[in-house]
């Protein structure tokens, strides 16, 4: 059976995204946000986009989101942005922690992970934090993720 991102809950999602989340100001001009306010407009509008696909299908999918990682050319593109999302933000350690929690709660298998985890030593961990070391990966960080995992389930 094929996952199809319209399938996921999106109740998860949405409350993941609401979480301690300040209302966004929508009707302000796009030279007036900050990139972090345009990612969460964009993630946003994902979500409608999948709830709207979840109505007219009316069903959810089974869990794990991801059984494995898609051979459909570029999918190693939307891997790779992934990763490298997710790397430059939180480092190596916190990235294969995330991956780490998303086969604990369903959204991923463990043959996914074990794949993504290969892809990771494709990456550089160097000077990418300056001073600062990597971030905590927060709740807009997460639903990124999912929204990742679910247009890789859609390959």
């Amino acid at each position: 059976m094929s996952i199809k991102p319209a399938e996921y809950d999106l109740r998860e999602l949405r409350r993941m995204a609401d979480e301690d989340e300040p209302p966004l100001d929508l009707d302000a001009d796009d030279d007036e946000r900050t990139a972090e306010e345009l990612l969460r407009i964009g993630q946003r509008e994902e979500l409608v986009k999948l709830q709207t696909k979840l109505l007219a299908t009316g069903s959810l999918p089974e869990k794990p989101y991801l059984t494995g990682l898609p051979t459909r050319y570029g999918a190693e593109v939307v891997v790779f942005e992934w990763l490298d999302f997710l790397i430059e933000k939180a480092g190596f350690e916190n990235t294969g922690n995330a991956l780490s929690y998303y086969v604990d709660i369903d959204w991923l298998s463990e043959s996914a992970y074990e794949s993504l985890r290969s892809y990771m030593y494709g990456f550089s961990e160097t000077d990418r934090f300056g001073s600062a070391g990597p971030a905590s990966l927060d709740t807009s960080d997460h639903v990124l993720s999912l929204i990742y995992i679910a247009r890789l389930a859609s390959l």
